[in-house]
């Protein structure tokens, strides 16, 4: 059974967190200056053809300042990488009796994606945009490490069902494959329909990322009971 203070750290504050991150995002797509990366005349943003990193551009493809939408986006992505540190880093209470070393190796992998998501947010794509990059492709590199480690150890563990063991899995999977989408497949700046089909991918590994994450508090808030 958990401590009170772990289940604050590995289930109560990320559930939080991700209703608060997905607050801020809505609020910062409706407050962005408008543009695309072929349409700077856009008025607003628009779901298929702006990156989420858009939103953390001092000033959107218009022109225009985008501050408060920046603020919003890069605030959201640095208190997210913090609770993903700490997520990762009490995680390891869990499954260090059936591998330590293992269990210690994922939660590095973790906690590098948690600075990662912080470093992305510090570096706005039109400011820091090589930094930018490669804070954005080490995020999903090191989460993927970190979920097919913790997919091993969940599936070895007697205390979680192994349906959360399988979504683990999926979502590596998933990651997996949005890396090789986002870093083979045709480049965003080529074409819209490109730039279509990196933006929808961005999108949809968010949405399975914040899946993710609340199915394996679910199995973990199991045990703690």
């Amino acid at each position: 059974m958990l401590q009170n203070k772990d289940r604050i750290w590995l289930i109560d504050l990320p559930q939080i967190c991700l209703f608060v991150f997905l607050f801020l995002q809505i609020i910062a797509m409706l407050l962005y200056s408008g543009g695309t990366l072929f349409n700077p005349d856009t008025l607003h943003y628009s779901f298929i053809r702006n990156f989420l990193s858009d939103l953390g551009r001092s000033e959107g493809f218009s022109g225009n300042n985008n501050f408060l939408s920046s603020q919003l986006f890069n605030t959201s992505l640095m208190l997210a990488g913090f609770v993903f540190i700490t997520f990762y880093y009490k995680l390891t209470i869990i499954f260090v009796e059936y591998n330590h070393f293992l269990a210690k190796l994922g939660s590095f992998f973790g906690i590098m994606g948690g600075l990662s998501l912080i470093a992305v947010g510090l570096t706005p794509s039109n400011l820091h945009l090589s930094s930018h990059i490669i804070a954005a492709h080490w995020l999903f590199r090191f989460f993927l490490l970190a979920a097919i480690i913790f997919s091993y150890l969940t599936t070895k563990s007697k205390l979680i069902h192994s349906k959360y063991a399988r979504g683990y899995i999926i979502f590596a999977i998933l990651i997996l494959i949005y890396i090789i989408i986002s870093e083979f497949g045709p480049s965003p700046k080529s074409n819209e329909i490109a730039l279509t089909i990196q933006v929808v991918s961005q999108k949809f590994i968010l949405i399975i990322m914040m899946i993710s994450i609340y199915w394996q508090t679910k199995g973990i808030a199991i045990i703690s009971k």
